[in-house]
């Protein structure tokens, strides 16, 4: 750390410090009164269902603001010698143009903010504060945080901390209770109540980066049990003082789509050892097109991934959503030169490989044998007669049991090719090798073998 740049923010810090303790014991400064509302919940019960009974009564009431007052202690702190010390060792090590032009304000008005709310900041909290302000110069990591509303994963237990700093919980009736500023309340958008809440602590930068941690989390849970778990909302925060937003009380809420949710899926306390094993096993293997914005490539991984979302979220028809699994599943088992006998060669592999992992090889071949027909079906503008229906109902006791069974092989699929870390071709040749290869069936098994027990 420079000790010349860290004396001058020092410097600053105490001067801010003693002229804020000064206004407010001349009353030079006085806060405002903000009106707020929030939902005070009177009853509560969260179901095994996922589902949330509520209701609640609005309630609308007031805090203190210091935001002018911050304002214009920001504009007189400017004007003071220790700030142009400050700036001017800030310049000579980084340069004009290597930093934002508005760092030492955000500085400035961050730690405003903080005496003014706590009113008990002394010298120790400015050292603290001064060396966070240094890591963002340097862009070290930070502490961040992400409070996520989920729908599509229900928990039969209180919480499960699945990774380090990564926590899922049943919702709580303060969840619900959140407090916003009165006139953001007529723009508020309506958000199905979360059935679980995800907490995320690390060592990063920015809000895509913390964003991005929450993506990936979403995704392998999409991937544990076949559920189309979603992002209601999502607020995040972090000590950084150079990122705009970030550490305030009201941190910036982000909002997921409006996709239905069609599958949702339970956790248990017999399921957590297998959640976490399945968590350290994939966390840094997981393609980062599978939940990073702006990321274009597309290979048969995430064509796969893409598809087995489709399927979990885009509501309408049947044929569609089978559809959508089926062209997962070729994407992942069909080399792009091979034309003909496609259910043949889809079915062949697919048996094989789940029949290493415990599936039945005859069921597997009699669910894709239906999926094809009906992804034909759509393929050619047509959709399921009513005998038709009713026979697959028969067959599987229900449509949404099939559709089931039918993604959660798509679902291992994934898994099983992300694991393997092999090219498409020469996995797909494994397979083919090995029924009439020793070598290569114990190699495709002990490959297979590996990766049991992370799929679980």
């Amino acid at each position: 750390m420079d000790e010349i740049l860290y004396d001058a923010l020092k410097r600053l810090g105490l001067s801010i410090m003693r002229m804020v303790k000064d206004c407010i014991s001349r009353n030079a400064i006085k806060p405002e009164e903000m009106a707020f509302y929030r939902l005070r919940v009177n009853k509560f019960q969260y179901t095994d269902q996922g589902n949330i009974e509520w209701s609640a009564s609005p309630e609308f009431f007031t805090k203190p603001s210091w935001f002018r007052a911050s304002i214009e202690l920001t504009e007189s702190i400017k004007k003071s010698d220790e700030y142009s010390l400050a700036l001017e060792q800030i310049i000579k090590i980084f340069g004009k143009d290597a930093i934002h032009p508005q760092a030492l304000e955000w500085f400035v008005m961050k730690l405003i903010n903080e005496i003014l709310q706590t009113q008990k900041f002394e010298e120790t909290n400015i050292d603290g504060f001064v060396k966070t302000f240094i890591k963002d110069l340097y862009g070290e990591p930070v502490r961040c945080w992400a409070e996520a509303e989920l729908d599509g994963i229900i928990l039969l237990l209180d919480k499960v901390e699945v990774s380090y700093g990564i926590k899922i919980r049943k919702t709580k009736a303060e969840d619900l209770e959140r407090e916003i500023p009165a006139y953001y309340f007529m723009q508020q958008t309506i958000v199905p109540s979360p059935s679980a809440i995800l907490n995320i602590e690390f060592l990063g930068r920015g809000a895509d980066e913390i964003l991005g941690k929450v993506q990936q989390t979403i995704s392998i849970l999409r991937l544990f049990k076949v559920g189309s778990v979603k992002l209601l909302r999502c607020s995040i925060r972090s000590d950084s003082i150079t990122s705009f937003g970030f550490g305030i009380p009201l941190g910036p809420s982000i909002f997921g789509g409006p996709e239905p949710v069609l599958e949702k899926y339970l956790i248990t306390e017999e399921d957590v050892p297998n959640l976490k094993k399945f968590w350290q096993g994939i966390e840094n293997a997981i393609p980062i097109s599978f939940f990073e914005l702006g990321i274009t490539k597309i290979d048969h991984l995430t064509i796969a991934y893409n598809r087995y979302n489709d399927a979990l979220f885009q509501d309408g028809n049947l044929e569609r959503r089978i559809a959508n699994a089926v062209m997962g599943l070729e994407a992942l088992f069909l080399k792009s030169g091979e034309l003909q006998e496609l259910v043949y060669r889809l079915n062949l592999r697919m048996s094989k490989i789940l029949s290493l992992l415990g599936y039945d090889p005859y069921e597997v071949r009699k669910i894709i044998k239906d999926a094809y027909k009906v992804r034909s079906i759509f393929a050619h503008g047509g959709h399921l007669s009513y005998n038709e229906r009713k026979k697959l109902e028969s067959k599987y006791k229900s449509i949404q049991n099939f559709v089931r069974q039918l993604l959660d092989y798509l679902r291992i699929s994934i898994i099983v090719m992300i694991l393997s870390k092999r090219e498409k071709d020469d996995f797909i040749d494994l397979i083919d090798d090995s029924f009439v290869d020793k070598k290569r069936e114990e190699m495709l098994n002990s490959i297979i073998s590996l990766l049991k027990n992370i799929i679980g």
